[in-house]
């Protein structure tokens, strides 16, 4: 073997390790310190990177992600709260409520998530729940209703208590749930907001505790949190080209840096597909009497996938069998997404666009059987 080709070959093994060092650096993960750490995606709750998630730790401050959500749902914005001494004179981070202190429930929830307040957590669970024990079984309860199956909290504000414990995997979870919420996402993503401060000449301003709202452009929530037994904690989520990834790092030494680490990663490495949109035309129904009725897709239905990577996802269509009437909205069947091994990787129910009547016909010799089948 000459030089020359000597030297062909050394290039081509070179250019072969550069293309190969180029691709794993663009799929290498994060390298993330955190005990826990989870990233999702927003809109399918796929795991993009995941490390000890679904590993059970005290939350801190996180916990107000669910007492947020259910003073939201459960409370009506407008009304009163009034602060008990047993809210004013709750520890750590506060808004400085004081007894008898009154603020409406939208003013508390800001306090809440902005000014992370430990004190406004407690005057929400009094007012919803009607007591902070009480509250913390309607935060279970609906911690069991999104999937965080190894969630158990005692107190609506992360306070270190014996038992309260959740995971990476349960805090997505919720945080995908809440986020679905408008006015939540409108207040996790708010900076800086002023609220009334009764007794005083001048009004609260809340600083938002989450710095990474005014580091980055696409990051628009969620929540920090901080006890000496959950380290530093942070629940993150942001939104880029219509897609929103959500983060979650627990007892992080970095929870800034980690958690851009995360959803940049998995912007710069994910795509989402959509398979089907809410209302997409699936089939058509041809009826004896010539009519059709088009069967709709009840929800959407998307899947992330690497960069790069090709869709090789197939279908199964199953109507049900059927009578007259159908009803709008009716279930006729579901479509079933298979990927290239096979598996099952999600449904979506089919329903009928539109009310289909029985005919004149059809009545009247349901009305002759029945009448037959009661004289025998």
């Amino acid at each position: 073997m000459n030089k020359a080709s000597k030297r062909i070959i050394l290039i081509l093994v070179v250019s072969l390790l550069l293309n190969i060092g180029l691709n794993i650096s663009v799929f290498a993960s994060p390298s993330i310190s955190s005990y826990a750490a989870i990233l999702i995606d927003g809109d399918t709750g796929e795991v993009l990177y995941g490390k000890n998630i679904h590993k059970r730790r005290a939350p801190a401050s996180t916990t107000k992600i669910m007492t947020g959500i259910l003073a939201i749902e459960q409370g009506n914005l407008s009304d009163e709260v009034t602060a008990s001494p047993r809210a004013a004179y709750e520890g750590g981070s506060s808004i400085y409520l004081v007894p008898g202190e009154t603020l409406t429930l939208r003013e508390m929830v800001y306090g809440l998530m902005v000014k992370s307040g430990n004190d406004a957590a407690v005057a929400i669970a009094e007012h919803i729940g009607g007591s902070v024990e009480d509250f913390a079984q309607m935060m279970n309860i609906k911690a069991r209703e999104v999937g965080a199956l190894n969630t158990t909290f005692k107190n609506p504000n992360g306070l270190p208590q014996e038992g309260h414990l959740t995971t990476a995997y349960d805090l997505a979870q919720i945080t995908r749930y809440a986020l679905q919420n408008p006015f939540f996402s409108e207040v996790v993503a708010t900076p800086k907001k002023r609220i009334s401060w009764p007794g005083n000449s001048w009004d609260r301003i809340l600083k938002n505790t989450n710095r990474l709202l005014t580091r980055s452009d696409i990051v628009d929530g969620v929540k920090t949190g901080y006890t000496r037994a959950a380290g530093r904690c942070l629940v993150a989520s942001a939104t880029k080209n219509g897609r929103r990834l959500i983060s979650v790092v627990l007892k992080s030494g970095d929870m800034w840096g980690e958690s851009l680490a995360l959803l940049n990663y998995g912007f710069d490495n994910y795509d989402r597909v959509d398979l089907i949109d809410k209302g997409e035309v699936v089939h058509q129904i041809k009826l004896r009497r010539g009519e059709k009725i088009d069967l709709i897709a009840d929800k959407d239905f998307k899947v992330v996938i690497p960069k790069g990577e090709e869709v090789n996802i197939k279908r199964s269509l199953r109507v049900y069998n059927y009578t007259l009437p159908i009803r709008r909205g009716d279930k006729m069947g579901n479509i079933s997404f298979y990927n290239n091994e096979g598996q099952l990787i999600g449904k979506v129910d089919i329903i009928s666009d539109r009310d289909v009547e029985e005919s004149a016909i059809n009545r009247f010799w349901k009305i002759i059987t029945s009448r037959i089948q009661i004289y025998f």
